[in-house]
């Protein structure tokens, strides 16, 4: 997962920065799912930008800190995941791994709620799970 996040991070222009991975399960995503996003149900995958500011908050100039602060955190529902790779036909470790990416495209400003934009996110996700597979050339 970690080498996938980094050539994403790489390819997005992105050298600068950490983001956080936190594995959970169904029970806890729901609550989160519902208290941010209003919908009382599990999903696979939920981000939250820690750089996007409320309208009540003066902008911080990033090309004046010595370190870019995180980009944000990426919740992932082990178990919704483990469903979701055995329908699938993959491990649980490439529909985590990719989950962890998709995450990512959302904190680096990707959106999946046109379908436009939800078949970009698929491509570009499953690429980079493949292209930062063991054994390949990710430079």
């Amino acid at each position: 997962m970690r080498r996938a996040i980094s050539l994403l991070l790489r390819q997005e222009g992105c050298d600068k920065g950490a983001v956080s991975i936190v594995l959970t399960d169904d029970e806890q995503i729901r609550v989160l799912n519902r208290t941010y996003r209003g919908k009382d149900e599990p999903t696979d995958v939920l981000s939250f930008s820690l750089r996007e500011i409320s309208s009540d908050e003066t902008a911080i100039d990033l090309a004046q800190l010595d370190e870019e602060p995180p980009l944000g955190e990426v919740y992932i529902s082990v178990p919704t995941a483990r469903r979701q790779a055995e329908a699938g036909g993959r491990t649980l470790e490439e529909e985590v791994t990719f989950l962890a990416v998709h995450g990512v495209l959302h904190l680096l400003g990707y959106e999946d709620e046109s379908q436009e934009g939800y078949e970009q996110m698929l491509r570009k996700g499953w690429a980079i799970v493949q292209s930062a597979r063991p054994g390949r050339d990710t430079v």
